[in-house]
């Protein structure tokens, strides 16, 4: 093959796996399962354990195959300023962020509040969400385009950041796709430094 069947290959296997991410959204999301998981208040932990567990061996999979989405190299300095940055943005979206209905929604399907219902939320949403994540949006998606238009890192990044608040349908605010949006360019960022 060529240089360009072989960017082409490699920016379609990409999409296709940002598109099997999608795709167990949607079938989590369909009829039998989704009342099902949301009435037991097990939706989220569900939906992040099958996405990690799918993720990770295809990322796995494709870097034996390619070496466009690796785990980078994590230096001090770039964590402690990347960290900084993270927390200071968070603190300026604590004073504009308005709460969203579907967290208590997703704690609050029962009578009382359980503790291992929450505890396997946090789980969820703090440890298996972002990793799958990263891996999707900043890993598959951004190569994707990177790939595609080499040149264009700051509008492959913006791109992704932009699919990656929009695909966020859970949320109705405004100013919580915007936060999600600036927090995506933080890590696409991230990404670029660290070569990962």
């Amino acid at each position: 093959m060529n240089k360009e069947t072989d960017k082409v290959t490699e920016a379609l296997l990409c999409t296709g796996i940002c598109l099997i991410w999608y795709g167990i959204t949607l079938l989590i999301g369909t009829a039998p399962l989704y009342p099902f998981l949301t009435e037991n208040g097990v939706l989220m932990p569900v939906l992040c354990l099958v996405e990690f567990s799918v993720m990770v061996p295809l990322w796995r999979w494709y870097g034996q195959h390619y070496a466009s989405v690796p785990s980078g190299s994590l230096r001090l300095g770039q964590l402690l300023i990347f960290a900084l940055l993270l927390l200071l943005l968070i603190f300026c979206q604590s004073f504009y962020l308005q709460p969203e209905s579907w967290t208590a929604s997703q704690l609050n399907s029962g009578e009382r509040l359980e503790a291992w219902r929450t505890l396997a939320f946090s789980l969820a949403v703090v440890i298996l969400a972002p990793v799958a994540e990263e891996i999707v949006f900043r890993g598959f998606l951004l190569q994707a385009l990177l790939t595609l238009v080499p040149g264009q890192r700051l509008a492959c990044a913006l791109l992704t950041s932009l699919i990656f608040a929009g695909l966020h349908t859970q949320y109705v605010h405004l100013l919580t796709l915007i936060a999600l949006t600036a927090l995506s360019l933080l890590l696409c960022l991230a990404r670029f430094h660290s070569n990962g």
